[in-house]
């Protein structure tokens, strides 16, 4: 096996002096092979930054050992931090562009850290990199000329230009928002994976976790189980929630949010329950099961009102008795089981394609039966699949009955997706967390 490319072994890092003295990392110990992609994790003033820092080179180490491209850097003097830096490539939160020099320019500007290259050689490689990162076009555009996700991307092609060994990157999504701040981590897993790149990654960002191949979390200046970090995060994700839901608030303060908080809330809670998903050993409990069921119906509630809907349901689907049953069902009394196969719900459990109809009424596949039973009449139903991290159908959501009667567009489908891609996590951490509450039940009978 491949030596490591970083060694970190008893490392602690102090700030100040006598009174003053402010220990960062207490004897933190870490290794970090080529070609790896490690996020570091953890809370604000947990020591990341200054750990990132250490191992680029950028101060010197004060205790223990720590070895990064084949150099002792702790009590290391300025040739070898430089020696060592030359072989790094950095990315920020802020890209750092210089305003007065083109992309092309910007890019250049690092191979003229790495020896003597002809003008013409530094501006081939440079432009092929601009390419690489999707600004083929923009080569000569200066930085007021490019949005956030296009510096970022400069920088990134400024961080590879130059062939280094190790990218360390710093917050880079922190200034993007969340279709930007993919696209770039993305395009640097990509290229980083291609060119053979170790990649350290600090962030706060819980939608980009899945790009790592592993996970350091960073608590107190010390690196702690990710797993408890997770259970610690989620813990206080969902204390945080049932306290407003034991003040009788959830479901209001949910429904009363703007539509930006409010998706910044659902993100929030789908990055937990990603979380949960990826580490099973969260452990089970009563009141984290209530809570999310809470949480659901709250979500399906606003979902709702987003969409002008009427009404809400979610259902999940009961492989041992061939139903579709109501996990969530505003506006309906009591539990809702259909067959599998029957009507829309059914249609698009089977298809596992969204379906929005204008007119139920005229759809060969709509049941009438629940609407005899209840005395209420559809007319519009827009229906989506609900995908398990399986990528399998294990459920559908609808929305039924548009205000204004009018038929769902496809900007409502479209955002319908969206959400109920996200609900779809919660639900499947709800319906885990209940089978591990109940070893000895039968998940058939509750979903797939």
């Amino acid at each position: 096996m491949a030596l490591p490319v970083v060694r970190v072994d008893g490392v602690s890092h102090a700030y100040g002096h006598g009174s003053l003295r402010m220990q960062i990392l207490h004897a933190v110990c870490a290794e970090i092979h080529p070609g790896e992609i490690v996020i570091l994790t953890g809370p604000s003033g947990s020591g990341k930054t200054t750990l990132l820092t250490l191992i680029g080179a950028l101060r010197s180490g004060q205790e223990g050992s720590l070895r990064v491209l084949g150099d002792e850097l702790v009590g290391a003097g300025r040739e070898t931090l430089v020696r060592v830096r030359r072989q790094i490539g950095y990315i920020f939160q802020h890209h750092n562009l210089l305003d007065a020099l083109s992309a092309s320019q910007n890019v250049q500007m690092a191979l003229a850290l790495h020896g003597r290259r002809a003008r013409g050689e530094k501006r081939e490689r440079a432009n092929a990199l601009l390419e690489a990162v999707g600004l083929g076009s923009q080569v000569n555009k200066h930085p007021a000329q490019l949005s956030g996700g296009q510096k970022q991307r400069v920088a990134i092609a400024r961080a590879l230009v130059a062939g280094p060994r190790m990218i360390l990157a710093d917050e880079p999504t922190a200034s993007l928002d969340k279709k930007s701040g993919r696209e770039v981590v993305s395009l640097m897993q990509r290229l980083a994976k291609r060119q053979g790149v170790t990649v350290v990654l600090v962030t706060h960002d819980n939608r980009i976790l899945d790009i790592a191949d592993r996970i350091l979390h960073l608590e107190d200046g010390r690196i702690a189980s990710f797993g408890e970090a997770v259970i610690a995060n989620t813990r206080k994700m969902m204390a945080l929630l049932a306290d407003a839901n034991r003040k009788g608030a959830l479901t209001r303060r949910v429904a009363d949010m703007e539509p930006d908080d409010f998706t910044q809330l659902l993100e929030q809670v789908t990055g937990e329950a990603r979380e949960f998903l990826r580490v099973s050993e969260v452990a089970s409990h009563d009141a984290f099961e209530s809570m999310l069921e809470q949480v659901l119906e709250a979500f399906t509630l606003k979902i709702g009102a987003l969409l002008g809907a009427d009404r809400a349901t979610l259902f999940l689907l009961d492989e041992a008795r061939g139903e579709l049953w109501s996990k969530v069902a505003a506006g309906a009394a009591g539990e809702i089981r259909i067959p599998r196969n029957a009507g829309i719900a059914g249609a698009v459990a089977a298809s596992g394609e969204t379906l929005n109809i204008p007119d139920a009424h005229a759809d060969p596949r709509f049941d009438a039966s629940v609407d005899r039973a209840s005395g209420y009449t559809t007319r519009q139903i827009l229906c989506v699949p609900l995908l398990d991290s399986q990528n399998r159908v294990f459920g559908v959501a609808q929305m039924l009955n548009k205000r204004g009667n009018v038929p769902f567009d496809a900007d409502d489908e479209e955002r319908f997706q969206e959400f109920m891609a996200a609900v779809g996590v919660i639900l499947e951490s709800w319906w885990r967390m209940a089978h591990a509450a109940r070893p000895g039940h039968d998940a058939s009978d509750r979903a797939p």
